[in-house]
């Protein structure tokens, strides 16, 4: 126990010393020890608890002989005799041996929702979608008990008087039943559905409800009140332990549901109740002193002829939020001591020693929670539903499931073998393996060992290595090839039924092998170098245009700078030295601008001082800072060529010449080095500025010639100022003086 410790605390410090380097070069580990993270796994014969171990499984067998879709209910006999109830068709069998289901009684009802055997032995079966409850003796005589007008028996539960009580739907009506079979109403619910009920020593019932989710104590001579009230719309289950706690199992959302009965096909019969008004508290059946024995061929002619009432039941959609099974005391105060996701809670029971046991549908389950409140899985069933379950008196459970109806006994027994396989990790890419630890407890006479596998797609499969040969001990150095993927598989082993090791700490190690950096993004952002006012609105909507004017120009060492930008990733998380260089295109070497470790930034480049001309600009980004030299990888990327331009356009060949009707025309041409022409304005002494524009109308090169018309213009002397604009934003200014005659 001492040397254990001792690897766990040095593997704690081994973890945290790794996670501390926050760089790529360090190697990873990967640990699993809380339930959430095994339970992403495949288990086969492994429990996986709560407190995050896994143990091997309590046996489990299948019992031979249902032919039904659907096992709806349980009940125990007098001998620890197990009787379930199935549909479709409704039969009634009796487990033989624990491994042998025998037909006892086969009903014309379509499913046998309900079952409970009195203290003289007698075995009732609650029906629908026609609420027939049928009595079977301990000869094995079948005969109607009565007939409730409710589609749905939900559960049945005898006092200590042999009355019968029988909680139905669609009416949410509790119904009494005499021991003769003659039935009165013993609380009438707002609910639509009452699903489970139990009686306490004191012959109080405790229903759990549908829509609302409540838990009604109701007292013997009928007073009924709200034990709890859960956020939960159904109460599913309930089950009392023997200090007299109560534990509901909630089943929030769509889910399996049982065909009714048209109403046309509720029809009184020889003992059978014909409908009733909710109004209606007791009536007299008229029943006779012995029923016959229920001839299946009479019967089956009263079945409902509708074929949607005869249709099988379905599972209609998933719960949107978690169930759970509350506890809740004598005095209503509930706390939740399990929760399952995307399932049902679908039925519960408790053992002699107060553990409670859980099963679930839609996303099916079997699972224990101990008297310490800790909860594990049990079973694993191919099935879609768990419908029931039953504890009995040797401390075996059955469960019963659906959408194949099968019964299952599990065993307090450990099996001699289980196993656990991973899910897939993925490393990103390929990776060294280092070592595997594990924490196990092994008793005498068990064992756990653990296999690693790999392979570079997400689903393992030929192209995967096979399973490595058995870890024998903590801190064995993983020999399945390097890869992407790996997984790891938990073999536990036990020589002795009654003792299981447990796992609850898989970690391995891995050292991704080194990918370059990547570049996502490397521009120079370009500003707009010049503006011009949006035309105003006036009261009345319309627009009006305002002469142009010189557009607001930034100072030219503003324009000058280029602001250089950046986004680099790298694969492994490393930490990247960027450089960023420059040179002119007909040049060999380059030159630093700058260097830093930001992944993302940006760097505005002072271009002032240099001369006109093309040039390039490179970013090299190097994950060395992480990794030795002989092992680091770059990445380039290098712009187009970026034109530097702090050089005026210079406007020549300026011609002036008398048009008609007073208007003059000046003429030239605009030339730039390196950067086109974008626009040319002019005003004549010093009023508006006017745009113009070029010869071929469009401002599109490095040298544009241009002709401006004035306006008609009296007579005198005029001095013209244009301006010419290029990319870079550089102004060329050019004055012309001209006399109206």
């Amino acid at each position: 126990m001492k040397s254990l410790l001792v690897v766990k605390i040095c593997t704690l410090f081994f973890i945290m010393l790794l996670i501390s380097r926050a760089d790529g070069a360090a190697t990873n580990i990967w640990t699993q020890s809380a339930e959430s993270e095994f339970d992403k796994g495949i288990t086969q014969n492994v429990s996986i608890h709560s407190t995050g171990e896994m143990r091997l499984s309590p046996k489990t067998e299948a019992v031979t002989g249902v032919k039904s879709a659907f096992v709806w209910s349980m009940a125990s006999g007098l001998q620890n005799q197990v009787f379930i109830g199935t549909g479709d068709p409704g039969t009634v069998y009796c487990i033989k041996n624990g491994s042998e289901a025998v037909e006892l009684f086969k009903s014309p009802e379509l499913y046998i929702q309900s079952l409970i055997c009195d203290k003289h032995g007698n075995l009732y079966a609650g029906t629908s979608p026609r609420g027939i409850i049928y009595k079977i003796n301990n000869r094995g005589e079948a005969a109607v008990f009565c007939s409730l007008p409710a589609a749905y028996i939900w559960d049945m539960a005898v006092d200590s008087d042999s009355n019968l009580f029988a909680a139905t739907g669609n009416e949410g009506m509790l119904f009494k039943i005499s021991p003769e079979g003659v039935p009165s109403v013993f609380f009438d619910s707002p609910e639509t559905n009452l699903l489970d009920i139990l009686l306490d020593q004191y012959n109080n019932v405790y229903a759990g409800t549908e829509p609302n989710g409540l838990v009604y104590k109701i007292t013997p001579s009928g007073a009924a009140q709200v034990l709890y009230d859960a956020n939960e719309g159904e109460i599913h289950s309930i089950v009392m332990d023997l200090s007299g706690n109560i534990y509901a199992g909630t089943a929030s959302g769509a889910q399996v549901q049982v065909p009714a009965a048209p109403a046309a096909q509720l029809v009184a019969q020889a003992g059978v109740v014909t409908p009733f008004s909710k109004e209606e508290r007791a009536w007299d059946l008229n029943l006779p002193g012995e029923l016959p024995m229920a001839q299946p061929a009479t019967m089956a002619q009263q079945r409902p002829s509708s074929r949607e009432a005869e249709a099988p039941p379905r599972t209609t959609g998933i719960p949107m939020a978690p169930n759970y099974v509350y506890k809740i005391t004598k005095e209503g105060l509930a706390r939740k001591i399990f929760e399952t996701s995307q399932a049902f809670i679908l039925g519960i029971s408790l053992d002699t020693q107060d553990n409670l046991y859980v099963v679930t549908g839609n996303r099916s389950g079997v699972y224990k929670v101990s008297k310490d409140e800790t909860s594990s899985s049990l079973a694993d069933v191919e099935e879609v539903q768990v419908l029931c379950c039953l504890n009995t008196g040797n401390e075996e459970l059955y469960v019963g499931t659906g959408n194949v109806g099968k019964v299952y006994k599990i065993s307090p027994a450990f099996v001699k073998e289980g196993a656990f396989i991973s899910n897939v990790l993925d490393t990103t890419t390929i990776s060294d393996w280092g070592c595997i630890y594990w924490e196990a407890a092994q008793p005498e006479g068990t064992n756990a060992t653990l296999a690693t596998r790999s392979g570079n797609c997400e689903k393992p499969d030929h192209t995967w290595s096979s399973w490595s040969a058995p870890y024998q001990s903590s801190g064995d150095r993983i020999t399945s090839a390097p890869a992407r993927f790996i997984q790891y598989k938990a073999t536990l082993q036990t020589t002795n039924n009654d003792t299981t090791p447990a796992i609850n700490m898989v970690s391995l190690s891995y050292l991704p092998k080194n990918q370059p950096p990547k570049i996502v993004n490397f521009t120079i952002e370009k500003e707009p170098s010049s503006s011009q006012k949006p035309a105003e609105v006036k009261a009345d909507g319309k627009t009006e245009a305002k002469p142009q004017t010189p557009a607001v120009q930034k100072p030219h060492h503003q324009i000058a700078q280029k602001n250089i930008q950046w986004d680099v990733e790298d694969p492994n998380n490393d930490s990247l030295q960027l450089t960023i260089h420059f040179k002119g295109v007909d040049e060999k070497t380059w030159k630093v601008i700058d260097k830093n470790t930001q992944k993302k930034g940006a760097y505005a480049w002072d271009t002032l001082r240099l001369p006109d001309g093309k040039y390039q600009v490179r970013l090299i980004a190097s994950d060395e800072p992480d990794n030795p030299p002989e092992t680091a990888l770059t990445a380039e990327s290098i712009m187009q060529p970026v034109v530097i331009d702090n050089t005026r356009p210079v406007i020549k060949s300026m011609n002036t010449a008398m048009g008609t009707d007073c208007r003059y025309v000046i003429s030239g041409t605009i030339k730039d080095e390196y950067s086109n022409i974008i626009k040319v304005q002019y005003t004549i002494d010093g009023q508006d500025w006017t745009s113009a524009y070029p010869v071929d109308g469009v401002f599109d090169s490095q040298e544009e010639p241009f002709q401006i018309t004035t306006k008609h213009l009296a007579p005198g002397d005029y001095t013209m100022v244009v301006n010419a604009f290029d990319s870079e934003g550089n102004i060329g200014v050019e004055k012309v003086m001209f006399e109206v005659k």
